[in-house]
């Protein structure tokens, strides 16, 4: 398995031009993706800090696309040789669910999913203030749905810890 480190996690969104709001934002997402991760690790649970690490930071590497930044994101970082991390980036967005291919099922891919719902811009926040934002921001239909959908995933990454 191939993943980039954070330093070239970082290099890889600056060659890109992604501008540091969204860089700031991403660093956030992967710091609460590292407490997830460490509340499954003290659980028992095994799961690859270094690849949810990878994910969260080169999430929104497309986030500027006129496409849908969540399969650019996919196929940008794939064809940079990282096929594993490309998937968590695949499998990041709220717009896909209900297709397979984009449902994260794996610890890693509900952990990414996770932690970039609970910031918004680069504060962490609760998931009803940050769906709050999103049914604004991006006029989403579903809001109710996802928001079902991400708590569902909040309860089984975190039980009744509290982040």
């Amino acid at each position: 398995m191939n993943i980039p480190t954070k330093e070239e996690c970082i290099g890889i969104l600056k060659h890109n031009s992604v501008p540091d709001n969204i860089i700031a934002h991403s660093k956030k997402v992967c710091g609460v993706a590292v407490k997830v991760a460490n509340l499954l690790d003290k659980r028992k649970i095994r799961i690859n800090k270094e690849l949810v690490i990878a994910g969260a930071l080169l999430h929104d590497v497309k986030k500027l696309s006129p496409n849908d930044h969540v399969v650019e994101g996919y196929k940008f970082i794939k064809s940079l040789g990282f096929p594993e991390v490309a998937v968590l980036i695949k499998k990041h967005g709220l717009a896909n669910l209900d297709k397979e291919e984009f449902a994260p099922i794996t610890w890693e891919e509900k952990v990414v999913f996770y932690a970039d719902k609970r910031v918004t811009n680069d504060k962490v926040v609760s998931l009803d203030e940050r769906f709050k934002y999103i049914k604004q921001r991006y006029k989403s239909e579903n809001i109710e749905q996802e928001l079902k959908f991400t708590k569902n995933i909040e309860k089984e990454l975190l039980g009744n810890e509290k982040l």
